[in-house]
């Protein structure tokens, strides 16, 4: 039976070490990215007596999963929500003797900046400003995406995204709003909240692949169907506090999330190379080769790629041709997002507008979070998804905090010297990331989606970006089980 099992994360620079020559190292697996997806296939593939290397182009291992040191305490600015579902994670937590603790992220009530007026949702259907049609005008206007995602979603099962009976739904959410009749402002609406990058460049089964699997992980040991609370905003979340298996609706790890990655590499001990950035990979039928920009080399009976794809089309790959794998390499696109993490003192009491809200202008969403005391500080985040995100980084790295607290104070001008910084965080920029999570533009599902995770010759492909019926952390840890196990029923 297969079991599944310091470092910190804040990525360092890739190395600029100068090329030396190194004899060739063999293993019996070459794993490609010390995230939660290549340490866990390392840590099973040891269990059966494979000799794993891990090699990670960053000084850290996480991946995505980071926490920031401030002087405000840990902050997790990657993946840090533990559903109950996700049984991997969970299982590592426990095995690991990590303290997991109810997430502590209650978002106080929600509004909207719109065309330069503020929105109150109870009157937005009969607002001036709404244009909508029909049953549109009682959306509220950041809301109009999500929920026209979920009106349309026909999917039952978790892989139903991948079911061929649905290729004619590998479209654009324009595409899908206008073969339904919305209104020219609805879809202004949702372009403003749209899932993934855009609502243009994103494919619906895409969207409605995370919709129905974060669907299964709310009721997970919640309640019954049609006892969900509803949300009220995009992309928040609505934290259960009640207690299920001793565990509530969504939890962290007590320290920052990045001691599980951590206590996985050090589980692992020096099968785990830091800086070692992969820039070549040579496949036959037979074996694999890896050479990185140290000049080091690895050969192995197989390789395991866990490193996002947008890494790995710049690492010259010779072989025979790569089918889908090749096409989801060169071609997926990743999406990101960027928050500013700051420390607030409650403005919203001196300017009587709702605490958190969504905008249609370059800051995107203001989140304050309840500091359940009703006065003082709060914790608060500036979020930016799809095009906010993608154009934020377009701007100078040095003032783009400068100019998320300006533009916060130009809408909530009583927010002006009553905020304070803790740390901020571009995934975009990331020079091993390149963005926060893979996407799907219309027609890639059709085109490579379904085959793209078969192996190329002898390498294997693991990571969030290679999902089926997870998400999150959990996809992370099932990839890495899946690739492992691919490996080991290939190995004999």
């Amino acid at each position: 039976m297969f079991t599944r099992r310091g470092f910190f994360a804040a990525t360092a620079a890739l190395s600029l070490a100068p090329r030396v020559a190194f004899a060739e190292e063999q293993a019996d697996i070459i794993i490609i990215g010390a995230g939660l997806s290549g340490l866990n296939a390392a840590l099973i593939l040891r269990e059966q007596g494979l000799r794993p290397i891990v090699l990670e182009a960053g000084a850290q291992v996480g991946g995505r999963v980071r926490t920031h040191q401030t002087a405000d305490g840990p902050i997790d600015v990657g993946a840090s929500q533990i559903g109950r579902s996700y049984a991997r994670v969970l299982d590592a937590c426990w095995r690991y003797k990590l303290k997991l603790i109810p997430e502590d992220r209650d978002l106080l009530t929600f509004g909207t900046h719109y065309k330069g007026s503020w929105i109150d949702a109870a009157s937005w259907e009969s607002n001036p400003l709404n244009q909508c049609i029909g049953e549109e005008r009682k959306i509220a206007p950041m809301m109009m995406g999500s929920r026209l995602v979920g009106k349309y979603n026909p999917l039952k099962e978790l892989d139903d995204w991948l079911n061929p009976a649905f290729a004619d739904q590998d479209i654009s959410l324009r595409t899908l709003l206008q073969r339904h009749g919305h209104s020219a402002q609805a879809i202004e609406l949702a372009a403003l909240s749209a899932p993934g990058i855009s609502i243009d460049d994103t494919s619906v089964l895409r969207m409605w692949q995370e919709e129905t699997r974060g669907a299964l992980d709310r009721k997970f040991g919640g309640p019954a169907s049609g006892q969900e609370a509803t949300k009220l905003h995009p992309f928040g979340e609505q934290h259960r506090r009640d207690l299920v298996n001793g565990l509530t609706s969504t939890s962290n790890i007590d320290g920052g999330c990045h001691l599980l990655p951590a206590a996985m590499a050090a589980d692992l001990g020096d099968a785990v190379r830091l800086n070692k950035q992969v820039t070549a990979i040579e496949l036959t039928d037979t074996s694999g080769s890896v050479r990185c920009a140290d000049g080091s080399r690895y050969k192995a009976r197989f390789i395991i790629s866990a490193v996002p794809f947008t890494l790995l089309r710049n690492v010259a790959i010779s072989g025979a041709p790569g089918g889908a794998a090749a096409k989801a390499i060169a071609q997926m696109p990743y999406a990101n997002t960027a928050r500013l993490y700051m420390q607030v003192e409650p403005f919203w009491l001196e300017d009587g507008l709702p605490p958190s809200f969504n905008s249609d202008g370059p800051l995107g969403m203001f989140w304050a979070i309840d500091n359940h005391k009703g006065t003082g500080t709060h914790r608060a985040m500036i979020v930016m998804v799809g095009q906010r995100a993608a154009a934020i980084s377009q701007r100078d790295p040095d003032q783009v905090v400068p100019f998320l607290v300006e533009e916060l104070a130009r809408l909530r001008p009583a927010s002006a010297g009553k905020v304070k910084v803790a740390t901020y965080k571009d995934w975009a920029r990331d020079p091993l990331q390149r963005g926060c999570g893979f996407s799907l533009a219309p027609g890639q599902i059709n085109s490579f989606a379904r085959e793209m995770n078969q192996p190329w010759q002898v390498m294997h492909f693991a990571g969030e970006h290679t999902r089926r019926s997870d998400f999150g952390m959990e996809s992370a840890m099932e990839s890495g089980e899946r690739a492992a196990l691919e490996v080991l029923t290939r190995a004999g």
